[in-house]
């Protein structure tokens, strides 16, 4: 059981970072900077593996290309055409892995609740 207890933490805390990177992006989609060389911010890309006991590992990488030009005349990093950088964030990519996070986040909540219930069950029948 401890086991399964574990496995469900680390579904958790996947799902956790998953989360992070997602607002990170999301909080920062609208910011701007120079568009040459961009000097804005770099949006994060998650990236799920495994390590060598089966644990979910997340790590997040930059987004390549990280920017895209926005016509706004008035910012003061724009360039004499009137272009900023933008950070190139896929607002509905990012609310996809926040949905997904919730779905991760209530699996991995029932497998402990069943964890704790079969706890339960196998204390009482030794008692």
């Amino acid at each position: 059981m401890i086991q399964g207890v574990q496995s469900a933490l680390a579904g958790l805390r996947a799902a956790a970072q998953r989360v992070g990177i997602a607002a990170e992006n999301i909080s920062n989609a609208r910011s701007s900077g120079a568009l040459q060389p961009y000097d804005g911010y770099v949006p994060q890309q998650a990236a799920q593996s495994t390590n060598a006991t089966g644990t979910p590992v997340v790590t997040s990488r930059p987004l390549s290309p990280a920017h895209v030009a926005a016509y706004e005349p008035d910012n003061p990093d724009a360039d004499a055409n009137g272009l900023v950088g933008q950070p190139n964030v896929d607002l509905a990519q990012n609310f996809v892995e926040l949905m997904l996070a919730e779905h991760v986040y209530k699996a991995n909540a029932v497998t402990l609740r069943t964890i704790d219930e079969l706890s339960k069950a196998l204390y009482d029948d030794e008692a």
